[in-house]
């Protein structure tokens, strides 16, 4: 049985404790905790290691990436993105976090592509040398088709990274897909896929619950299964009641042999 995770921000403005807790209830391997939510909700270290060990969980971090561009042509923008990546990478080392998800970075101007090749190249060193110092897997996910970004595909993913390609770990992320035959083609063509994204979409609108959206999940779910990779359900959710993460749980939970009832 594949490990199914889930996206700390289907739980925003939530306490850590009750955070945690409804995971391991709800018979999940662990949570793929967002660096800036850890940040900005001032979560502390200790607490969050506290009830990691007594509910058995894991965990993976997802680096800051809102404002940020590791492809960005202003240097401070530029310097700052990697510095943030950094401190993701920090925080996942001192949490004993399985991976880090890094979003690359997009162009400042269409018309920029090369020159953002080389911007997003350079981060990627550096960034790869902390990794190494760390002793931390760095994951890159394989972003959605929309203006200023480039790097789409298992191809646009291998310019980039150059000689650093078999070095990263990859995330597909299923919602970034414009279709089931495109999952597929990544899966077959990208090398050291750590992970699974998994949300549905509706169009233009990313990261909808997983019953609710364009992909026919219940199709989809024995292919994944096959494919055998851990999963993260994403989704943004500010509820009180989690709505969203109960009802992506209960679709699952119908589903069978993706994740049981505990």
């Amino acid at each position: 049985m594949s490990k199914v995770f889930v996206s700390s921000t289907l739980f925003w403005g939530t306490p850590l404790p009750e955070t945690l807790r409804l995971v391991r209830q709800n018979g999940l391997a662990g949570l793929e905790l967002w660096a800036q939510q850890f940040f900005l909700e001032n979560f502390q270290e200790a607490e969050y290691l506290r009830y990691v060990e007594k509910y058995g969980l894991e965990s993976t971090v997802h680096a800051c990436s809102w404002d940020l561009n590791l492809a960005s042509a202003n240097a401070g923008i530029r310097e700052a993105s990697v510095q943030q990546v950094i401190r993701s990478l920090e925080l996942a080392s001192r949490i004993g976090a399985r991976e880090v998800t890094v979003h690359p970075g997009h162009m400042t101007m269409v018309c920029w592509r090369e020159e953002s090749v080389q911007l997003l190249q350079h981060s990627l060193r550096r960034i790869a040398a902390t990794a190494r110092s760390l002793q931390m897997p760095v994951s890159l996910e394989i972003m959605e088709k929309i203006k200023k970004e480039f790097v789409t595909d298992p191809a646009s993913m291998e310019e980039v990274t150059g000689p650093l390609f078999s070095f990263f770990f990859y995330t597909l992320d299923l919602a970034h897909c414009d279709s089931t035959e495109e999952m597929e083609t990544f899966h077959r063509a990208l090398p050291r896929i750590s992970k699974l994204h998994i949300s549905n979409r509706v169009g233009p609108q990313y990261h909808t619950p997983l019953p609710d959206g364009d992909y026919d999940f219940r199709a989809l779910l024995p292919l994944l299964k096959a494919w055998d990779l851990p999963m993260v359900v994403e989704g943004y959710d500010s509820t009180t009641a989690h709505e969203v993460f109960t009802k992506n749980i209960h679709f699952l939970q119908e589903q069978g042999g993706i994740i049981e009832h505990v």
